[in-house]
């Protein structure tokens, strides 16, 4: 035994000893010490994402997530500083922030993982003014599964069940910042093509934004398992092969994007989630001439707003149309890395920074 449990480290002040490759996590659990954790499912790997699971390791610059962090021969661990619950409360505060509804109105609210952590937390109303979210309706497109994007948070835990229980990889993270939304193919319904009828993604959704079609039964059913191909999936040539495709078609068509999910073995939906990640891998709009304007903070405090109404008003389209004569097509991006020069927009290849609106009509006849 002493063999297998050979390093020791100290967690609240608890001398605990653990395997090899062992997370913070896993060994505090061992020695019965409890870190709430959201997105974390056991046996399956970590992900990190929800940040509920912090925890404070004497010597390191930043609070670091116990379900993914290995624990070190040595190591001092503490769980529940007041600094510790007070940045767990922020985070559910942020998550309840982007939670549609009140759970205090809701009779279903014992069953929300995240109303149940809010609780157990003691974090109180969020104190965040944000944009609420944007309301998403109900899908009752799938027999098995019916799916409310309004309830969800993006733990990702339904992605993590569908790739390593089913392997299918019907679900995946699709866009970017406030945009982020978990995607199945390229960002349609929950079919049933797309999602076999296992329903394992359910058991695992903390808020109820899975939940079972009627008539459908997902506890009675034994979980799908990978199939062999599944363990073959080759991600490292996917970025490669979609500019490929981009460089003859000249967007990233649905076609284009299940030949590539064909050639690599992959799920449709993994796909389109990295060509919605990247601006620079469009789905629409080819003209002649792309023109790509920046729509970060940089740009927008240099009223990079007034750039994009000036092209909206030069060419008469708005941003993802193409011009009527093919020659143009405008498009916002997260960033084109001319900072220094907001604001800032890209024609093709060429960059023009340090803009006013009435540069626009110029810059647009000189092409």
């Amino acid at each position: 035994m002493l063999t297998l449990f050979s390093k020791k480290a100290v967690i609240d002040g608890q001398t605990v000893r653990f395997r090899k490759e062992t997370t913070i996590l896993d060994a505090a659990r061992q020695a019965g010490i409890e870190i709430p954790t959201l997105c974390h499912i056991p046996d399956h790997t970590p992900t990190g994402v929800c940040r509920v699971c912090v925890v404070a390791v004497e010597g390191a610059r930043t609070l670091v997530g116990a379900c993914h962090t290995p624990i070190a021969d040595g190591m001092v661990v503490h769980t529940r500083s007041p600094k510790i619950m007070a940045v767990r409360r922020g985070v559910i505060e942020l998550m309840l922030s982007a939670h549609t509804g009140e759970c205090v109105n809701d009779p279903h609210a014992d069953n929300c993982g995240l109303h149940n952590l809010a609780s157990d937390c003691e974090a109180g109303a969020p104190q965040f003014e944000i944009a609420r979210p944007r309301a998403y309706p109900a899908e009752d497109d799938n027999p098995y599964v019916r799916r409310d994007l309004s309830k969800c948070i993006m733990c990702r835990r339904c992605i993590t069940v569908c790739h390593e229980k089913t392997g299918t990889g019907a679900l995946s993270v699709g866009y970017r910042g406030f945009n982020a939304k978990i995607i199945s193919g390229c960002d349609g319904a929950l079919t049933a093509g797309e999602c076999r009828d296992c329903g394992v993604c359910i058991e695992y959704c903390p808020t109820g934004a899975l939940s079972a079609s009627p008539g459908f039964e997902p506890q009675t059913r034994a979980p799908a398992r990978p199939s062999a191909s599944a363990t073959t999936r080759d991600r490292s040539m996917l970025l490669p092969l979609l500019k490929q495709a981009l460089a003859r078609h000249g967007v990233l068509s649905p076609e284009s994007m299940e030949r590539v999910a064909g050639d690599l073995n992959l799920s449709l939906s993994e796909v389109f989630g990295v060509s919605s990640f990247y601006a620079f891998l469009p789905r629409e709009g080819n003209g002649a001439h792309r023109i790509r304007i920046c729509r970060c903070l940089p740009c927008h405090l240099k009223d990079g707003l007034l750039i994009i109404n000036a092209l909206k008003d030069v060419l008469g389209v708005n941003p993802g149309e193409v011009t009527p004569d093919g020659r143009f097509s405008l498009e916002l991006v997260s960033c084109i890395g001319a900072c220094d020069q907001a604001p800032a927009m890209l024609i093709d290849h060429t960059l023009y920074g340090n803009l006013k609106p009435v540069d626009i009509p110029a810059v647009l006849r000189a092409l």
